[in-house]
Protein backbone atom coordinates (compact mmCIF):
# COMPACT_ATOMS: atom_id res chain seq x y z
CA UNK A 1 0.00 0.00 0.00
CA UNK A 2 1.48 3.53 -0.53
CA UNK A 3 2.50 5.46 2.40
CA UNK A 4 -0.28 7.90 1.80
CA UNK A 5 -2.76 5.49 1.43
CA UNK A 6 -1.72 3.45 3.72
CA UNK A 7 -1.69 6.80 6.08
CA UNK A 8 -5.05 7.80 5.34
CA UNK A 9 -6.12 4.62 6.43
CA UNK A 10 -4.51 4.27 9.46
CA UNK A 11 -6.21 8.00 10.02
CA UNK A 12 -9.59 6.72 9.09
CA UNK A 13 -9.00 3.54 11.59
CA UNK A 14 -7.93 5.66 14.29
CA UNK A 15 -10.71 7.83 13.95
CA UNK A 16 -13.49 5.03 13.75
CA UNK A 17 -12.25 3.45 16.66
CA UNK A 18 -12.31 6.54 18.46
CA UNK A 19 -15.94 7.41 17.23
CA UNK A 20 -17.08 3.97 18.28
CA UNK A 21 -15.54 4.39 21.97
CA UNK A 22 -17.22 7.80 21.98
CA UNK A 23 -20.41 6.43 20.36
CA UNK A 24 -21.28 3.57 22.24
CA UNK A 25 -21.13 5.65 25.63
CA UNK A 26 -19.36 4.45 28.48
CA UNK A 27 -19.67 1.23 28.40
CA UNK A 28 -17.07 0.56 25.29
CA UNK A 29 -14.80 2.56 27.19
CA UNK A 30 -14.70 -0.14 30.17
CA UNK A 31 -14.53 -2.66 27.57
CA UNK A 32 -11.41 -4.69 25.70
CA UNK A 33 -12.75 -4.70 22.21
CA UNK A 34 -10.65 -6.57 19.22
CA UNK A 35 -9.70 -5.16 16.36
CA UNK A 36 -11.11 -6.91 14.19
CA UNK A 37 -14.86 -6.56 15.59
CA UNK A 38 -14.05 -2.68 15.47
CA UNK A 39 -13.13 -2.65 12.04
CA UNK A 40 -16.05 -5.18 11.32
CA UNK A 41 -18.73 -2.71 13.40
CA UNK A 42 -17.58 0.20 11.27
CA UNK A 43 -18.65 -0.63 7.81
CA UNK A 44 -19.43 1.37 5.01
CA UNK A 45 -22.02 4.23 5.64
CA UNK A 46 -25.60 4.79 4.26
CA UNK A 47 -26.18 8.45 3.67
CA UNK A 48 -29.04 8.18 1.30
CA UNK A 49 -31.30 5.33 2.94
CA UNK A 50 -34.92 3.74 1.64
CA UNK A 51 -36.36 6.93 2.35
CA UNK A 52 -35.98 8.39 -1.02
CA UNK A 53 -39.48 10.27 -1.45
CA UNK A 54 -39.15 12.15 1.81
CA UNK A 55 -34.98 12.48 2.31
CA UNK A 56 -33.54 14.73 -0.49
CA UNK A 57 -29.67 14.76 -0.44
CA UNK A 58 -27.86 17.74 -1.15
CA UNK A 59 -27.46 18.02 -4.78
CA UNK A 60 -23.46 19.25 -6.06
CA UNK A 61 -23.14 22.65 -7.36
CA UNK A 62 -24.93 23.72 -10.25
CA UNK A 63 -27.82 20.99 -10.23
CA UNK A 64 -30.34 23.43 -9.12
CA UNK A 65 -31.46 21.37 -5.85
CA UNK A 66 -33.49 23.40 -3.81
CA UNK A 67 -31.93 21.37 -0.43
CA UNK A 68 -29.93 23.82 1.59
CA UNK A 69 -25.97 23.09 0.86
CA UNK A 70 -24.47 21.28 4.23
CA UNK A 71 -21.50 24.31 4.23
CA UNK A 72 -24.97 26.73 4.82
CA UNK A 73 -26.95 27.25 8.14
CA UNK A 74 -29.85 24.99 7.23
CA UNK A 75 -33.13 25.93 8.01
CA UNK A 76 -36.59 24.62 8.57
CA UNK A 77 -38.71 25.60 5.22
CA UNK A 78 -42.16 25.08 5.73
CA UNK A 79 -45.04 24.41 8.68
CA UNK A 80 -48.06 23.09 8.12
CA UNK A 81 -50.27 26.52 8.67
CA UNK A 82 -47.62 28.18 5.70
CA UNK A 83 -48.31 25.26 3.42
CA UNK A 84 -51.72 24.08 3.66
CA UNK A 85 -50.35 20.70 5.01
CA UNK A 86 -47.03 19.95 3.72
CA UNK A 87 -44.04 20.17 6.23
CA UNK A 88 -40.60 20.31 4.94
CA UNK A 89 -36.85 20.78 7.51
CA UNK A 90 -33.51 20.94 6.04
CA UNK A 91 -31.49 19.04 8.66
CA UNK A 92 -27.85 19.72 9.39
CA UNK A 93 -26.83 16.88 6.93
CA UNK A 94 -28.40 19.89 4.85
CA UNK A 95 -30.86 16.75 3.64
CA UNK A 96 -34.51 18.30 3.60
CA UNK A 97 -37.45 15.53 4.90
CA UNK A 98 -40.72 16.66 2.97
CA UNK A 99 -44.03 14.91 4.66
CA UNK A 100 -47.63 15.08 3.81
CA UNK A 101 -48.46 16.90 7.30
CA UNK A 102 -46.69 17.83 10.09
CA UNK A 103 -45.08 14.73 11.58
CA UNK A 104 -46.82 13.92 15.12
CA UNK A 105 -45.48 10.38 16.17
CA UNK A 106 -41.62 11.23 16.50
CA UNK A 107 -38.91 8.20 17.58
CA UNK A 108 -35.79 9.81 18.69
CA UNK A 109 -32.45 9.01 20.04
CA UNK A 110 -32.65 9.65 23.88
CA UNK A 111 -30.70 12.65 24.44
CA UNK A 112 -32.40 14.26 21.11
CA UNK A 113 -36.08 13.09 22.54
CA UNK A 114 -34.95 14.54 26.01
CA UNK A 115 -34.30 18.01 24.22
CA UNK A 116 -37.70 17.71 22.03
CA UNK A 117 -39.12 17.05 25.43
CA UNK A 118 -38.33 20.47 27.14
CA UNK A 119 -39.69 22.62 24.05
CA UNK A 120 -42.69 20.77 24.58
CA UNK A 121 -42.32 17.24 21.87
CA UNK A 122 -43.33 14.22 23.52
CA UNK A 123 -41.47 11.40 21.31
CA UNK A 124 -43.61 7.73 21.72
CA UNK A 125 -40.42 6.03 21.19
CA UNK A 126 -37.03 6.38 22.16
CA UNK A 127 -33.25 4.93 21.59
CA UNK A 128 -30.21 5.39 23.51
CA UNK A 129 -29.17 5.28 27.29
CA UNK A 130 -32.27 4.77 29.54
CA UNK A 131 -31.84 3.59 32.85
CA UNK A 132 -29.88 3.74 35.64
CA UNK A 133 -28.59 0.33 37.51
CA UNK A 134 -31.15 1.91 40.63
CA UNK A 135 -33.83 2.61 38.24
CA UNK A 136 -33.69 6.27 37.97
CA UNK A 137 -33.35 7.93 34.71
CA UNK A 138 -30.17 8.31 32.45
CA UNK A 139 -29.59 11.80 32.75
CA UNK A 140 -29.12 11.84 28.80
CA UNK A 141 -33.15 11.13 29.38
CA UNK A 142 -33.77 14.61 30.94
CA UNK A 143 -37.34 15.36 31.57
CA UNK A 144 -38.48 12.84 29.61
CA UNK A 145 -41.42 10.27 31.42
CA UNK A 146 -39.87 6.92 30.64
CA UNK A 147 -43.62 5.28 31.58
CA UNK A 148 -44.99 6.84 29.17
CA UNK A 149 -42.62 6.59 26.12
CA UNK A 150 -41.24 3.08 24.11
CA UNK A 151 -38.17 1.82 24.73
CA UNK A 152 -36.38 0.56 21.14
CA UNK A 153 -32.92 -0.55 22.48
CA UNK A 154 -29.61 1.37 23.00
CA UNK A 155 -26.54 1.93 20.57
CA UNK A 156 -26.60 0.12 17.51
CA UNK A 157 -29.07 -2.10 18.10
CA UNK A 158 -32.55 -0.44 17.94
CA UNK A 159 -35.45 -2.95 17.76
CA UNK A 160 -36.58 -2.55 14.18
CA UNK A 161 -39.75 -4.60 14.64
CA UNK A 162 -41.01 -2.14 17.39
CA UNK A 163 -40.03 1.06 15.48
CA UNK A 164 -42.16 -0.13 12.68
CA UNK A 165 -45.08 -1.29 15.41
CA UNK A 166 -44.83 2.28 17.08
CA UNK A 167 -45.47 3.91 12.78
CA UNK A 168 -43.36 6.84 13.29
CA UNK A 169 -43.56 9.60 10.88
CA UNK A 170 -39.61 10.66 11.53
CA UNK A 171 -36.85 9.08 13.65
CA UNK A 172 -34.38 12.12 15.26
CA UNK A 173 -30.69 11.90 16.34
CA UNK A 174 -27.72 13.64 16.48
CA UNK A 175 -25.53 14.20 12.85
CA UNK A 176 -21.35 13.77 12.81
CA UNK A 177 -19.00 12.76 10.40
CA UNK A 178 -20.44 11.86 7.06
CA UNK A 179 -24.23 12.57 7.67
CA UNK A 180 -23.92 9.70 10.18
CA UNK A 181 -26.65 9.78 12.96
CA UNK A 182 -24.91 9.47 16.17
CA UNK A 183 -26.72 6.22 17.58
CA UNK A 184 -27.78 4.30 14.94
CA UNK A 185 -24.55 2.54 14.09
CA UNK A 186 -25.12 -0.40 11.68
CA UNK A 187 -28.94 0.05 11.90
CA UNK A 188 -29.02 3.36 10.12
CA UNK A 189 -29.45 2.37 6.54
CA UNK A 190 -32.10 -0.35 7.83
CA UNK A 191 -33.91 2.32 9.64
CA UNK A 192 -33.81 5.06 6.43
CA UNK A 193 -35.68 2.16 5.04
CA UNK A 194 -38.56 2.44 7.78
CA UNK A 195 -38.68 5.94 8.50
CA UNK A 196 -37.35 9.52 7.29
CA UNK A 197 -34.27 10.47 9.48
CA UNK A 198 -33.44 14.36 10.96
CA UNK A 199 -29.61 14.94 12.10
CA UNK A 200 -28.71 18.01 14.58
CA UNK A 201 -25.23 18.27 14.45
CA UNK A 202 -23.36 17.70 17.74
CA UNK A 203 -19.60 18.30 16.29
CA UNK A 204 -17.76 21.15 15.64
CA UNK A 205 -20.25 24.26 16.20
CA UNK A 206 -21.27 25.53 19.63
CA UNK A 207 -23.77 24.14 21.60
CA UNK A 208 -25.80 26.88 21.63
CA UNK A 209 -26.52 26.78 17.69
CA UNK A 210 -27.91 22.94 18.12
CA UNK A 211 -29.75 24.28 20.95
CA UNK A 212 -31.29 26.77 18.77
CA UNK A 213 -31.83 24.18 16.01
CA UNK A 214 -33.77 21.78 18.62
CA UNK A 215 -35.72 24.58 19.14
CA UNK A 216 -36.40 25.66 15.43
CA UNK A 217 -37.35 21.68 14.73
CA UNK A 218 -39.76 21.76 17.96
CA UNK A 219 -41.99 24.82 17.17
CA UNK A 220 -42.31 23.28 13.61
CA UNK A 221 -43.55 19.77 15.05
CA UNK A 222 -46.05 21.95 16.71
CA UNK A 223 -43.89 23.48 20.01
CA UNK A 224 -45.34 26.84 21.78
CA UNK A 225 -41.67 28.76 21.72
CA UNK A 226 -43.42 31.77 23.50
CA UNK A 227 -45.14 28.75 26.20
CA UNK A 228 -44.21 30.41 29.87
CA UNK A 229 -41.74 27.18 30.87
CA UNK A 230 -39.58 27.53 27.46
CA UNK A 231 -39.30 31.43 27.92
CA UNK A 232 -38.31 31.05 31.58
CA UNK A 233 -35.76 27.79 30.40
CA UNK A 234 -34.71 30.64 27.59
CA UNK A 235 -34.21 33.32 30.02
CA UNK A 236 -32.15 31.46 33.20
CA UNK A 237 -29.79 29.98 30.47
CA UNK A 238 -29.08 34.12 29.67
CA UNK A 239 -28.90 34.39 33.18
CA UNK A 240 -26.39 30.98 34.09
CA UNK A 241 -24.33 32.14 30.73
CA UNK A 242 -23.66 35.62 32.20
CA UNK A 243 -22.70 33.90 35.43
CA UNK A 244 -20.42 31.27 33.82
CA UNK A 245 -18.83 34.04 31.70
CA UNK A 246 -18.45 36.16 34.58
CA UNK A 247 -16.81 33.37 36.64
CA UNK A 248 -14.12 32.42 33.58
CA UNK A 249 -12.96 36.47 33.05
CA UNK A 250 -12.36 35.79 37.35
CA UNK A 251 -9.91 33.36 36.49
CA UNK A 252 -7.84 33.96 33.62
CA UNK A 253 -5.11 32.07 33.78
CA UNK A 254 -7.34 28.35 34.13
CA UNK A 255 -6.22 25.75 32.36
CA UNK A 256 -9.04 23.32 31.84
CA UNK A 257 -8.76 19.30 30.97
CA UNK A 258 -11.87 17.38 29.66
CA UNK A 259 -11.78 13.72 29.49
CA UNK A 260 -13.36 10.02 29.26
CA UNK A 261 -11.57 7.04 30.75
CA UNK A 262 -11.09 3.12 30.53
CA UNK A 263 -9.27 0.70 32.59
CA UNK A 264 -6.53 1.05 29.75
CA UNK A 265 -6.47 4.93 28.62
CA UNK A 266 -7.58 8.44 29.19
CA UNK A 267 -9.58 10.21 26.37
CA UNK A 268 -8.97 13.79 26.20
CA UNK A 269 -11.64 15.92 24.69
CA UNK A 270 -10.92 18.87 22.68
CA UNK A 271 -13.45 22.01 22.21
CA UNK A 272 -12.90 21.99 18.60
CA UNK A 273 -15.13 19.60 18.45
CA UNK A 274 -17.34 18.77 21.53
CA UNK A 275 -20.13 20.99 21.25
CA UNK A 276 -20.92 22.44 24.56
CA UNK A 277 -16.79 22.54 24.80
CA UNK A 278 -17.25 24.61 21.54
CA UNK A 279 -19.31 27.22 23.79
CA UNK A 280 -17.61 27.31 27.06
CA UNK A 281 -14.25 28.10 24.76
CA UNK A 282 -16.49 30.80 23.24
CA UNK A 283 -17.46 31.99 26.57
CA UNK A 284 -13.68 32.67 27.09
CA UNK A 285 -12.58 29.23 29.03
CA UNK A 286 -9.19 27.82 28.25
CA UNK A 287 -9.91 24.44 27.04
CA UNK A 288 -6.90 21.97 25.95
CA UNK A 289 -7.00 21.29 22.70
CA UNK A 290 -5.65 18.03 21.32
CA UNK A 291 -3.43 16.80 18.83
CA UNK A 292 -5.63 14.81 16.65
CA UNK A 293 -8.68 15.26 14.35
CA UNK A 294 -11.24 13.69 15.85
CA UNK A 295 -13.46 14.08 18.90
CA UNK A 296 -10.92 12.21 21.20
CA UNK A 297 -7.39 11.92 21.36
CA UNK A 298 -6.42 8.28 23.52
CA UNK A 299 -3.22 8.60 25.49
CA UNK A 300 -2.62 5.39 27.60
CA UNK A 301 -2.23 6.30 31.40
CA UNK A 302 1.26 6.62 31.97
CA UNK A 303 0.96 9.74 29.13
CA UNK A 304 -1.62 11.35 31.52
CA UNK A 305 0.27 14.40 32.76
CA UNK A 306 0.79 15.15 28.77
CA UNK A 307 -1.79 18.03 29.44
CA UNK A 308 -0.97 20.13 32.09
CA UNK A 309 -4.13 21.91 33.58
CA UNK A 310 -5.76 23.35 36.85
CA UNK A 311 -9.08 21.73 36.37
CA UNK A 312 -9.88 18.43 35.16
CA UNK A 313 -13.44 17.99 33.93
CA UNK A 314 -14.50 13.99 34.07
CA UNK A 315 -17.11 12.64 31.80
CA UNK A 316 -20.25 11.15 33.57
CA UNK A 317 -21.64 8.98 31.46
CA UNK A 318 -22.49 5.93 33.50
CA UNK A 319 -19.96 2.71 32.90
CA UNK A 320 -16.61 5.07 33.58
CA UNK A 321 -14.40 4.53 35.67
CA UNK A 322 -15.57 4.75 39.88
CA UNK A 323 -13.22 7.32 41.62
CA UNK A 324 -11.91 4.50 43.63
CA UNK A 325 -10.84 3.28 40.42
CA UNK A 326 -9.35 6.30 39.71
CA UNK A 327 -7.72 6.74 43.08
CA UNK A 328 -5.92 3.50 42.33
CA UNK A 329 -4.09 5.04 39.08
CA UNK A 330 -0.60 6.67 40.13
CA UNK A 331 -0.59 8.63 36.77
CA UNK A 332 -3.95 10.14 37.84
CA UNK A 333 -3.22 10.82 41.19
CA UNK A 334 0.17 12.49 40.67
CA UNK A 335 -1.64 15.16 38.57
CA UNK A 336 -1.65 18.47 39.68
CA UNK A 337 -5.33 19.63 39.54
CA UNK A 338 -6.24 16.06 41.21
CA UNK A 339 -4.23 16.77 43.94
CA UNK A 340 -5.48 19.97 44.37
CA UNK A 341 -8.53 18.59 44.40
CA UNK A 342 -9.66 20.66 41.38
CA UNK A 343 -11.69 17.83 39.73
CA UNK A 344 -15.56 17.94 38.28
CA UNK A 345 -17.88 16.83 36.00
CA UNK A 346 -18.45 17.18 32.34
CA UNK A 347 -21.86 16.15 31.18
CA UNK A 348 -21.21 14.55 27.65
CA UNK A 349 -24.54 13.76 26.20
CA UNK A 350 -26.79 16.17 28.51
CA UNK A 351 -29.90 16.83 26.55
CA UNK A 352 -29.15 19.89 24.14
CA UNK A 353 -32.22 22.60 25.27
CA UNK A 354 -31.98 25.67 27.10
CA UNK A 355 -33.50 24.25 30.29
CA UNK A 356 -30.71 21.31 31.04
CA UNK A 357 -27.83 23.26 30.12
CA UNK A 358 -28.66 26.08 32.34
CA UNK A 359 -27.69 24.10 35.57
CA UNK A 360 -24.83 22.90 34.21
CA UNK A 361 -24.08 26.34 32.80
CA UNK A 362 -24.38 27.06 36.75
CA UNK A 363 -22.52 24.36 38.39
CA UNK A 364 -19.80 24.82 35.74
CA UNK A 365 -19.12 28.73 37.11
CA UNK A 366 -19.07 27.62 40.92
CA UNK A 367 -16.13 25.14 40.27
CA UNK A 368 -14.63 27.86 38.29
CA UNK A 369 -14.87 30.01 40.88
CA UNK A 370 -13.33 27.62 43.56
CA UNK A 371 -10.77 26.44 41.04
CA UNK A 372 -7.30 28.08 41.80
CA UNK A 373 -5.68 29.32 38.06
CA UNK A 374 -2.04 29.16 39.16
CA UNK A 375 -1.65 24.95 40.16
CA UNK A 376 0.60 24.70 36.64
Amino acid sequence: MPHDLHASAQAGLRRRISRRRLLRGATALTAAVPLAALLAACGGDDSTGGAATTATEPAEAGTGSAATPASASPTAATSPAASGGEWSFTDDRGITVTLPSRPERIVAQTAAAAALWDYGIRAVGIFGPYRAEDGSPDFQAGNIDLDAVEYLGDYGEMDLEKLIALQADVYVDFALYDKQLWYLGDTESRVKEIVPTIGISMQGVSILTSIERFEELAGLLGADRSAPDVVEAKEEFAAAEADLKAAIAEKPGLRVLVVSNSLDQLYVASPEWMTDLHYFADLGLDIVKHQTNDFFEALSWEQANKYPADLILVDQRPGLLTQEQLNAIPTWTSLPAVQAGQVGPWYAGAPYSHKRFAPIMRELAEIVRNSRDDIV
